[in-house]
Order: structure tokens, then sequence, then C-alpha cells
């Protein structure tokens, strides 16, 4: 019996998991939906994390109370990003460590106290030959 439950839930969490539709960002990054508004996960060309937030209409909002953390996790061990608060969201201090593809873990907190939300991103940084996103915003149905 606990057999069968086991293997119920893992069938659900994938099921789950494959039907999740992953949308990118104006950046082309991959969009977080934290409630109200939109978080963009995007990594720029210096391999730093920038996370951005926007409204319903994809229209850039300051990120007023909100705490993010992120944290990587390459074969070498995790590594905790230190973010510089900007006017439109936060920017890496420091380049992801290398080594990819590997997770990363965003928490978005809408205030200092709140509970976290988290999103785990698979992260490789190649193009995909399809939709020209990093791989880990593709938005390619097979991806």
């Amino acid at each position: 019996m606990k057999t069968k439950l086991a293997t119920a839930l893992l069938l659900t969490a994938a099921l789950a998991g494959a039907a999740e539709k992953i949308v990118a960002g104006p950046k082309g990054g991959r969009l977080l939906d934290t409630g109200a508004q939109k978080a963009e996960f995007f990594v720029n060309a210096e391999r730093k994390v920038e996370v951005a937030f926007y409204d319903a209409a994809l229209k850039p909002v300051p990120p007023g109370e909100r705490v993010v953390a992120v944290t990587a996790e390459p074969k070498s061990g995790r590594t905790t990003i230190d973010l510089a608060r900007t006017g439109q969201g936060f920017v890496a201090k420091t380049p992801l460590p290398a080594g990819e593809p590997y997770r990363v873990v965003v928490q978005v907190r809408d205030t200092p106290g709140a509970k976290p939300k988290n999103f785990r991103i698979d992260l490789n940084l190649e193009r995909c030959g399809e939709c020209k996103h990093a791989e880990y915003a593709c938005t390619c149905a097979g991806h």
C-alpha cells in the first residue's frame, strides 16, 4: 500500500511539473509568478543574476519592500548570491559559479517578514535553437 501511494505521489508531482508552462519575460529571462506581480529571473552577459518586477501588463515596477534571495547549487557546493537593490529590482554583485547545468533557487518575499515564494530553476545558459532564449527560460513545448 505504501509503495502504491508513493508511486502515485511521484507520478502526480511529475505530471504537475511537466504541465508547468515556462513564460519568458521582457528581457528574455524566466518569468516567475509571485502573485499580483511577476518577477523575471534573468542572467546577463556577465553571468550576473537580475530579478526585475512587472505588473500584469509587463510594465516595470519598483521592488518596493520585497526581499529576494538567490542560491546557486553547482556540484562544487551551494553558494548564496549577494544581491544589490536597484530601482527596477535586484542585481547580483558577483557572477554565478561556472559548471552548469545546476539548480538555482530564488526566494521572493513581499515584505521582510513574509513567507517566501520559492522557485527552483534548472540553470542552463545554452541558447535554444528554436525560441532563442537561454534553456532555463526556453518556451518551446518540448522542453
